[in-house]
């Protein structure tokens, strides 16, 4: 198969380089780097990019620390996503590098009990030290570390030691004709620099009625895994598909590119040269126009064309924990298809309209502790129709919320993926209707509350990386 390869430069239709400001503003190169000369480097990069430029505070403190300096000057509370790292660590974590157990959870009251909750398994990494130890989709926790999961305020006050660097021990939940009684124990480990899959399962399901239907569950736009994306619809057209299912319902985003990538393998009639993406930065910078060609590489046309599945619509369920690029999917597939025919089902996604991109500085006087990079939204964007201003998250055609247990992946079981099926084939109507009457009793019987708002939080949206497709001098790409 050819290689598709992802074009990390900007399209011809910028009217000037988008260059920002001088990275090393101190030209000592022995000087000794202070906070002064981080957070200067920091404010003159905002002044220049940082879509709500004109709300920087005229004469901020320069001698705090770089991450209270930063975010002394953000627009709050319009900016939910800007933030600064130590610039390895923020590559790493846009690269799907990370350190973990490999568990991702979701949070349910125990039953009557509003201090108390337990955790199910949303998702388990695959290779990693939780898919070791058998555990999958659909487990229950009751206790991290011998001590239950405690609630105030709506937040899980100690969920915090799941996602932390030490070892812990979580105790399994059985249930058992709808009472949760308390198992045997499994301990993990995190481990350093493990390499998250965009894809954690792709395959096709057959419907009474014949139809073909890919299942994509897609849980990350990882730039460095387009390949897989292609690798994946080829199998599916080998396979002869004729409908589609994007799974993104834990999806909080990644590279614009991606996305692009994506919806071009979809829809019918693709074109590389079809307008996708408008970008609106603040005065300074404009309004700039992106075609798919300018988006992912135009060299990338006749992979995308021989593997692109020519759809008439797609199903994409996402939900409050759906972000960034997951929203961008959504939105911009809407001028190639039809709202009627990009059939989101699920819940309202997270809402995060806007764009940032990864700003390095390029002196060698800042390194190891001085390194620090920024990732600050720098634009809105809307698709090739000038739709989005979706603040407030895309509201689904078909509102469905998950059962505890969770059913596995590509199961017609799961609520969100049972619709899409009824959809695609409404002879499943009928054993729909029991199924999920039946689930829906169990949930009545465990008394299932979400905690909602701190579920989607754990998702934390990834920027939607729009890095690659400038062609400021002064980023450092990924």
């Amino acid at each position: 198969m050819a290689l598709f390869v992802l074009i990390l430069s900007a399209g011809s239709c910028a009217k000037k380089p988008l260059v920002g400001p001088d990275p090393d503003p101190d030209p000592d190169p022995a000087g000794e780097v202070t906070n002064a000369d981080i957070n200067r480097w920091v404010l003159d990069s905002m002044k220049y990019w940082y879509y709500w430029n004109a709300s920087i505070p005229n004469s901020p403190n320069l001698n705090q620390s770089p991450e209270a300096f930063f975010e002394s000057i953000l627009k709050r509370p319009d900016d939910r996503f800007s933030w600064i790292q130590n610039n390895e660590d923020l590559r790493n974590q846009l690269s799907g590098v990370i350190k973990t157990s490999g568990l991702a959870v979701a949070y349910y009251l125990f039953g009557n009990n509003p201090n108390r909750a337990y955790a199910s398994v949303r998702y388990v990494l695959k290779g990693s030290p939780a898919d070791q130890a058998g555990v999958k989709r659909g487990d229950l926790f009751l206790e991290v570390n011998g001590n239950p999961f405690t609630v105030s305020d709506g937040f899980v006050t100690n969920a915090g030691i799941l996602s932390g660097n030490d070892t812990f021990t979580l105790t399994k939940g059985i249930l058992n004709d709808g009472v949760i009684s308390q198992g045997g124990a499994v301990t993990l480990t995190p481990v350093e620099n493990f390499q998250e899959k965009a894809i954690h399962l792709d395959t096709v399901l057959t419907t009474p009625n014949g139809t073909k239907v890919a299942y994509l569950f897609y849980n990350r736009f990882l730039q460095n895994q387009a390949q897989d994306l292609v690798n994946a619809f080829n199998r599916f057209k080998a396979m002869g598909v004729t409908e589609l299912i994007v799974d993104e319902r834990y999806n909080s985003g990644g590279s614009v590119s991606v996305a692009g990538l994506l919806s071009a393998l979809i829809h019918k009639d693709f074109n590389i040269n079809s307008p996708f993406i408008q970008y609106k930065f603040n005065n300074n910078l404009g309004h700039f126009y992106y075609t798919y060609g300018q988006v992912f590489g135009a060299v990338n046309a006749p992979i995308v064309a021989a593997n692109n599945l020519g759809l008439n619509r797609v199903f994409i369920l996402a939900t409050g924990s759906s972000a960034s690029a997951s929203e961008l999917l959504i939105n911009n597939l809407i001028p190639f298809l039809g709202e009627a025919n990009v059939i989101h089902i699920g819940a309202t996604t997270r809402g995060k309209d806007d764009a940032s991109i990864t700003i390095s500085n390029s002196s060698s006087r800042f390194k190891d502790e001085y390194d620090w990079g920024i990732q600050p939204i720098v634009l809105k964007y809307t698709n090739s129709l000038g739709v989005g201003d979706f603040v407030n998250g895309l509201v689904p055609k078909y509102e469905e919320r998950e059962s505890v247990p969770f059913a596995p992946m590509g199961s017609f079981e799961d609520p969100l993926i049972g619709r899409a099926l009824t959809v695609i084939d409404p002879s499943l109507q009928a054993v729909y209707g029991r199924t999920m009457s039946i689930r829906r009793s169990l949930d009545a019987s465990l008394n299932v509350i979400q905690l909602e708002q701190f579920n989607n939080d754990l998702g934390n949206p990834r920027p939607l990386d729009v890095t690659e497709t400038l062609r400021g001098k002064t980023l450092k790409l990924y």
